[in-house]
């Protein structure tokens, strides 16, 4: 009984404090600029990717965020990544991503707030959202396989996705 009970518990506190929408939140990218979060969702449906360079599981599953923005790019499907190094590692992070040639677009976040806001505990954090900014699918880790699932999920995301306008928690 006791370990029903756990489950439940633990199942239960896991829903508590998600949220079902994208704040509004500006970013800087990679390349200097400001990015709105709610402008760039509001172009079409978006992976958001929190990761860092010293998450190993993180740099594993860029590879495939990138072949998912090249693969449905056309279909108006982008990745965000969004990185939570310090200030100090910000041209480390560049080079890596100058290296791999990922194309996708990187922003930086070292205070963690967006990180925070959209209540993520652990890296990498996933988050497939469509363009009124609802969040559509959740995933935190990364594990051989797991782009398998989550390229069906972009794929229903995009079969299905609202041409409605965007609608931000503020």
């Amino acid at each position: 009984m006791k370990y029903y009970l756990s489950i439940i518990v633990i199942a239960w506190s896991t829903t508590l404090g998600q949220i079902d929408q994208i704040p509004s939140l500006t970013l800087e990218a990679s390349e200097g600029e400001s990015i709105s979060l709610e402008k760039e969702v509001a172009r079409g449906p978006m992976l958001i990717d929190f990761w860092a360079l010293w998450c190993a599981p993180c740099l594993k599953a860029m590879r495939f965020l990138n072949e998912f923005e090249d693969r449905y790019r056309d279909d108006g499907f982008r990745v965000l990544a969004i990185n939570l190094d310090t200030e100090r590692s910000r041209s480390k992070v560049r080079n890596y991503v100058r290296s791999k040639g990922y194309d996708f677009l990187v922003a930086f976040d070292p205070s963690q707030e967006s990180f925070r806001r959209m209540n993520g505990n652990s890296l990498p954090f996933t988050l497939l959202v469509d363009r009124t900014g609802t969040i559509v699918y959740r995933h935190v880790g990364y594990v051989p396989g797991d782009e398998k699932k989550l390229e069906k999920e972009i794929q229903s995301l995009l079969s299905s996705r609202t041409g409605s306008l965007p609608q931000f928690a503020r």
